[in-house]
């Protein structure tokens, strides 16, 4: 009676994928079946699961046969299987894998989730988990690459005979599949399948997964940011400099571009809108939601250097008429989207703004109060055409880490960041800089 058991060396749990490939392959009663040449893997678990054994035959004419991963008897200095020769059927190409370990991640670039940077992979470690292997880590050090090119038996004795307790031999570099993310690309459908999740790849900062993304050549590059779910690409766009915007925007099509602007806070929005030709952005505007490009379309209006070019129209505004009660439940489940909620702004029916408050001081007020009667003794805010350095020396006397901006009627039309603020006046204080002579 055949069993599903695989024979392995005493002790090798694991198996370093770089040592199977090239290995012959021999059928049930020991006859040549070929080499291998790659292994397909599920993508269905968090560590994925060995399916299919690719074997390759031939030299010049070369034909390709795969076999369940359950078909394999033993692993030794050959892979033996459980299936005769006859039943084995070779073609003159692989089949079209979603996934492949040699293909897609051996000597391939990956996104490392939880050292948010790049690594090359230099070998894989299969994992013996009751009948089956899975790809448990990859191998990102220097002892694995001398290994693949096979010096690895000759570099252990040259370090034992000058340091017997060197790192180097014990040492190994591997990092958990569960944090890596594949950024090889599927030549047919030029995608990319995330086999880590979505949630993961979010808790990079969006600095680093910028910094990642542009370090990945062309192909890669447009796939992961393909993958990713849009309001992680709208918070990449948010944090890359302009010319490493127009770098990934040569590869996206307008639907793809709107998508992303829409996701974007206004702000960033419009300083990425102006440093494009009017006509372009005229042609992006019809593509976005008519109220969400009327804002943008607005905020085009204004100096770059004013409030109403550094304002964003994200922000929390309640009626004066609500409860402190009523305004602390539409926090809880109307502000979902905003990062932070530092100010409450209060309106009138015409959206003139009455009063600020925050939500602490709501937390700290009777249930039965109106919102109005929680705001601050002085209402602060600045005009739509007030200078940054206005802007900036009310929020630094004050230590405001938000200030409203109105127009002349004293109407609501959006409020500047502390952070809005810190990147013009780094900008304008980068160009102030004193430049070196030359020669110096």
């Amino acid at each position: 009676m055949i069993t599903n058991d695989i024979k392995i060396k005493a002790g090798e749990m694991f198996i370093h994928f770089s040592t199977v490939l090239g290995k012959g392959v021999l059928d049930a009663d020991g006859k040549f079946v070929g080499n291998i040449w790659d292994i397909s893997v599920k993508q269905d678990s968090i560590y994925p699961k060995t399916e299919e054994l690719i074997i390759k035959k031939g030299l010049f004419k070369k034909s390709y046969a795969s076999v369940p991963w359950s078909s394999i008897s033993e692993i030794e200095d050959d892979i033996i299987l459980k299936t005769a020769l006859k039943d084995i059927k070779f073609e003159s190409a692989p089949k079209n894998y979603e996934f492949l370990l040699r293909r897609d991640i051996l000597d391939q670039q990956v996104v490392d989730t939880y050292n948010r940077n790049l690594k090359r992979v230099n070998d894989i470690h299969l994992l013996k988990v009751e009948n089956d292997y899975i790809v448990a880590h990859v191998d990102i050090g220097l002892r694995s690459l001398i290994r693949r090119l096979g010096w690895g038996r000759m570099v252990d004795l040259i370090v034992k005979a000058f340091n017997k307790n060197s790192g180097y031999l014990k040492k190994e570099e591997l990092v958990s599949w569960k944090y890596i993310q594949p950024v090889s690309v599927n030549p047919s459908s030029m995608s990319m399948k995330l086999s880590v999740s979505n949630k993961q790849i979010a808790s990079i900062p969006a600095a680093d997964l910028g910094e990642i993304i542009l370090d990945l050549n062309p192909a890669q590059r447009i796939a992961l940011f393909r993958s990713l779910d849009i309001k992680t690409r709208a918070r990449i766009f948010e944090n890359l400099e302009e010319e490493d915007q127009k770098v990934i925007l040569k590869e996206l099509d307008k639907k793809e571009f709107a998508q992303i602007v829409s996701s974007m806070s206004s702000d960033d929005a419009t300083d990425l809108l102006e440093a494009l030709p009017q006509n372009t952005v005229k042609n992006l505007l019809t593509l976005i939601e008519s109220n969400r490009a009327k804002k943008l379309s607005t905020l085009l209006g204004y100096s770059s250097d004013s409030a109403g070019g550094l304002m964003t129209t994200e922000f929390v505004s309640m009626s004066e008429t609500m409860t402190v009660e009523s305004a602390i439940q539409f926090i809880r489940t109307q502000t979902r989207e905003f990062e932070t909620v530092p100010y409450i702004y209060i309106i009138d029916e015409k959206n003139h703004l009455k009063g600020t408050t925050t939500v602490r001081r709501l937390l700290f007020a009777d249930p039965k109060d109106t919102a109005l009667q929680t705001v601050f003794a002085h209402t602060l805010y600045v005009y739509l055409n007030d200078s940054v350095k206005e802007v900036a020396y009310l929020m630094d006397k004050y230590k405001m880490s938000a200030i409203p901006v109105v127009d002349e009627k004293k109407t609501l039309q959006g409020i500047i960041t502390i952070d809005d603020i810190l990147e013009q006046v780094i900008s304008i204080a980068w160009r102030k800089r004193p430049r070196k002579p030359k020669g110096i």
